[in-house]
């Protein structure tokens, strides 16, 4: 839902190439200290061993299509992500991105049919269908917005909150371990606490004050997340060993924040916003005509 809004904010009044060169930044860096990380703690403290070919292909994102695992489980999420990216693209690059109310209904309409029929069966090649009910939601979120609630923005948000329902309910088996009835209605009950919050943030009926520590927290969010799940794991294992599991936690939650800040600040701030900057500085040269 995060990721609908902000990428459709990304790409408005931006290029496809624009666009690409900012997604590109946003995730690439930081990705690849947080592989960095990841495998130099499996492979000191001796749970784990990847290949150079491993390693290599999931540096691209892409590693599912070259025939290799993740290196950590949570980065399934990445390639949905770089699907829906990539959609973006094509709608920019055909000049369509602005016609939210065609694409967004054709999405949802796909969207519908794949749940139902598994078809059209190469759908989840281009994009994920048992996400898509979240990303449309992000993206009416943004519309809500810009336009105000009106008929369609009303009619996608509902839709994709019904949509996120089922889904919620369906797809808790594969994060839980044969979750009760309970279970399941409060991974529900958590998706539409989500719609709920998000809807009083974009119509500004909840308003955060300007601080840097809400920045600095948003800045931290990627890092952790590359980093918090094998990487974190491995070190409370290692460390229970001689501590008390809940010290371990302790200690190693409070790494895992410090590390995440220290590629936030070194990776993030040092590297990839100079390197956004000069791209977008050789697209800007190359874009001008010559004397």
């Amino acid at each position: 839902m995060i990721s609908g809004y902000v990428i459709t904010l990304s790409a408005t009044n931006r290029s496809a190439l624009e666009f690409a060169i900012s997604r590109f930044v946003r995730l690439y860096p930081a990705f690849w200290a947080g592989v960095f990380i990841t495998c130099s703690i499996s492979i000191l403290l001796g749970s784990k061993h990847y290949s150079a070919g491993q390693i290599f292909a999931n540096l691209t994102m892409l590693h599912d299509y070259l025939g290799f695992e993740d290196i950590d489980g949570v980065y399934w999420t990445l390639q949905v992500e770089l699907k829906f990216y990539g959609c973006i693209f094509i709608l920019l690059l055909a000049g369509l991105f602005r016609y939210f109310s065609a694409w967004l209904s054709v999405w949802l309409f796909l969207t519908v049919l794949y749940l139902l029929t598994e078809q059209p069966f190469f759908m989840g090649f281009f994009i994920n269908p048992n996400q898509s009910c979240f990303f449309i939601a992000g993206v009416a979120f943004y519309l809500i917005h810009q336009e105000g609630l009106g008929k369609f923005n009303t009619f996608i948000l509902l839709s994709s909150l019904a949509l996120s329902t089922i889904q919620g309910f369906k797809q808790a088996s594969d994060f839980m371990i044969n979750p009760d009835l309970t279970s399941k209605m409060v991974a529900v009950l958590i998706i539409w606490f989500c719609y709920l919050l998000f809807y009083l943030l974009v119509t500004e009926r909840i308003k955060l004050p300007n601080k840097k520590i809400y920045v600095l927290l948003g800045g931290l969010t990627y890092p952790l997340y590359l980093i918090h799940n094998v990487a974190g794991k491995t070190i409370i294992n290692h460390l229970k060993n001689i501590t008390p599991e809940w010290v371990a936690i302790f200690i190693v939650t409070l790494l895992m924040f410090s590390i995440s800040y220290l590629v936030y600040i070194g990776v993030e701030q040092q590297v990839a916003t100079p390197m956004k900057r000069a791209l977008f500085s050789l697209l800007k040269t190359k874009k001008e005509p010559h004397s």
